[in-house]
């Protein structure tokens, strides 16, 4: 080493000890804030785990409150009112104490959306039941609901679920059908009749993975959600043979193929 370097080193040395003794730190206050650096950046780089939320199943052994809104739509409207829909429930719904989950599904033709929405206790549902009814443009006259849906009510329970439970998860495909009791019928015996030709259906449909009955709590209108398999197409036309089908004494039935366009979450 020349004397000229061994000159700039010392230079070099005592700028850094001056600017160490200007700023009234030590050596040992200088690694201190080096380490707690390092460790802000390594504590900034930590991803946090992501949440799991369980997907909604339809299956007797939960225990959750359902609801079953189906909602008629006008032609052309229904991508706006998914929109709309969707956007009252991540801003409203998914802060209130007790609500779980909602699922929102389409119809392909355009015509329906059906808005199922599971709650952990009754006080939440009715808590929620008015806003709700308001955002979804539901008639709140339970008279005109009843003619309309078959039922006054959206509550149900699951009566029966055969092979898979239905799972309604992004982009599951459900076969949806309703039936509206007739009225001076035995609502006990179009449900017994429904829960067999499930069963059936279920066996004998290849491209069914599983189903349930759902019953709503005033014993108006049965609802069935048949699950397709790798998002295939259900046979309509399955056990539709015969004088007349095993509900046409009892009720009117609509039925659609549905596809799951939102999932919203408690937060």
């Amino acid at each position: 080493m020349t004397v000229r370097t061994r000159m700039m080193s010392a230079a070099t040395l005592a700028t850094m000890a001056g600017a160490i003794a200007g700023c009234g730190a030590s050596a040992s206050d200088v690694a201190r804030a080096r380490t707690e650096r390092a460790a802000a950046r390594e504590s900034a780089n930590v991803t946090e785990a992501p949440v799991l939320r369980t997907p909604l199943t339809i299956d007797s052994g939960r225990t959750q409150l359902l609801e079953v809104w189906p909602l008629s739509i006008a032609p052309g409207r229904q991508l706006d009112e998914t929109r709309r829909i969707v956007e009252h429930l991540q801003a409203d719904l998914t802060l209130v104490r007790g609500f779980e989950t909602a699922v929102l599904l389409a119809s392909g033709d355009g015509s329906a959306l059906v808005l199922v929405v599971a709650y952990a206790d009754v006080a939440a549902a009715d808590r929620t039941m008015p806003s709700l009814a308001e955002w979804l443009r539901v008639d709140s006259d339970s008279t005109v609901r009843r003619r309309r849906l078959g039922t006054a009510t959206m509550r149900v329970h699951v009566r029966r679920t055969v092979g898979t439970p239905p799972t309604l998860t992004d982009a599951a495909m459900l076969q949806f059908t309703r039936y509206a009791l007739k009225p001076g019928h035995s609502f006990g015996a179009l449900a017994a009749l429904a829960d067999s030709n499930l069963a059936i259906r279920v066996v004998q449909d290849t491209s069914a993975q599983g189903g349930a009955t759902l019953a709503a709590a005033d014993s108006g209108a049965l609802y069935v959600l048949l699950q397709a398999r790798n998002a295939a197409a259900l046979d309509s036309n399955v056990l539709s043979g015969g004088p007349l089908p095993f509900w046409a004494p009892f009720a009117d039935r609509d039925e659609q193929l549905l596809a799951v366009v939102a999932v919203i979450h408690h937060r």
